[in-house]
């Protein structure tokens, strides 16, 4: 399976509610408010805390057969369908793309009651959290172009080089492109990722958000470097099975990038700026 490791900041995403339906097999990306409040039922019905260490597969299955028991789940890695269910021979069948592995509690419960009762505002909580990350799987299903690294202001292409050849020794092989921005809402968002890896493809993706005059070429670099450790780390699994993808040795390593803190107080100092960005 795909796994998508995001360079990200920002809280937790706070959706908005909304009475738009959603497609039938796959979720529509809907507008994102900050004053969300959830429903009810998003309330009066949560998860029951584990006792131990649970990994995000079992979270997410819970959360959707809480609200439809007996039903089968299974994790898809299509950009067609992204969150469906049907029904053969009585046995229920949900298929959820793996982006939802890394949806937080509210997220997860949205879509348990999205399925099982069809509830507007749980519908606009999923949409929400699609939408954030449209541009990470805009180029996933296809070949890249051969300048898909430059942008209008940032080579993603020189960036890379220049940290393979001082950090990696010319190992890491991986594409890198800048992603798509796809419609926008004027309403603010809560959080954002800068950057995502793809273990399957072996493919970087930047959030065009940072292909700024305002964006410094060292916090361009620092997202890049971020990306490239996941190549070279993989991924890891702790004994109660949780997905481990910043291991203590990517942030030792992660840690040897020049210029890192400089990076870092920048994008922590922008960060209200770059939320509000729209192309």
């Amino acid at each position: 399976m795909r796994s998508q490791l995001a360079f990200a900041f920002g809280p937790t995403l706070s959706p908005s509610v909304t009475t738009s339906p959603l497609l039938p097999e796959t979720v529509a990306a809907l507008p994102l408010a900050s004053s969300f409040k959830p429903p009810s039922p998003l309330v009066t019905s949560p998860i029951p805390p584990a006792t131990a260490p649970v990994s995000r597969t079992k979270l997410l299955v819970q959360a959707i057969t809480e609200r439809l028991p007996g039903a089968r789940v299974v994790i898809v890695d299509t950009r067609s369908v992204l969150l469906s269910q049907a029904v053969k021979n009585g046995v229920r069948t949900v298929r959820a793309h793996q982006m939802f592995l890394d949806a937080n509690d509210v997220v997860r419960r949205a879509v348990g009651i999205y399925l099982s009762t069809g509830h507007a505002g749980a519908g606009a909580v999923v949409d929400a959290f699609i939408k954030e990350r449209t541009h990470l799987l805009d180029y996933a299903a296809r070949p890249l172009k051969r300048d898909a690294g430059k942008g209008a202001v940032h080579d993603l292409d020189v960036h890379f080089a220049a940290m393979n050849e001082r950090y990696f020794s010319n190992a890491i092989a991986a594409e890198i492109c800048w992603g798509q921005s796809g419609p926008q809402s004027r309403r603010r968002r809560r959080s954002i990722t800068f950057g995502s890896y793809d273990h399957r493809a072996k493919r970087i993706t930047m959030h065009p958000v940072l292909d700024r005059l305002e964006v410094p070429s060292l916090v361009v670099a620092r997202i890049v470097h971020h990306e490239m450790l996941h190549e070279r780390h993989g991924e890891a699994h702790d004994d109660g099975g949780r997905r481990i993808v910043h291991s203590k040795a990517f942030r030792v390593e992660e840690g040897t990038f020049d210029g890192a803190v400089t990076a870092d107080a920048w994008i922590a100092a922008h960060l209200e700026e770059l939320l509000r960005w729209r192309p």
